[in-house]
């Protein structure tokens, strides 16, 4: 009742699953608290190509519009309207480690 937590278990890069998995998760806590724990990174997250892989790490304040695509009307594109947003230090993502996002005083 105090704490919601999502958990991503053995996550491996598309194409480059000879790396490794990555098993992590975000704890969201009842007092505004957010933890992400990061328990299995099998390469240093600087090394994953942006490109392939856009990697995100920290919290942002969006939304996202799924505006089906005038060429492919089967399809959706989606557009992600971002306001805010906090980045991690990459560099010391590492297996075993944890962020702790405390909220500001209202």
């Amino acid at each position: 009742g105090t704490v919601f937590v999502v958990q991503w278990d053995k996550v491996y890069l598309q194409g480059k699953e000879d790396l490794g998995s990555f098993t992590f998760q975000a704890a969201l806590h009842s007092s505004g608290r957010i933890v992400f724990g990061y328990k299995e990174i099998p390469v240093p997250v600087l090394q994953i190509s942006a490109s392939q892989h856009p990697v995100k790490a920290g919290l942002s304040d969006a939304f996202m519009v799924l505006n089906p695509s005038p060429d492919v009307p089967e399809s959706r594109r989606r557009t992600i309207y971002e306001y805010h947003r906090v980045e991690l230090d990459t560099s010391r993502i590492s297996s075993l480690s944890a962020v702790e996002f405390t909220p500001l005083p209202s």
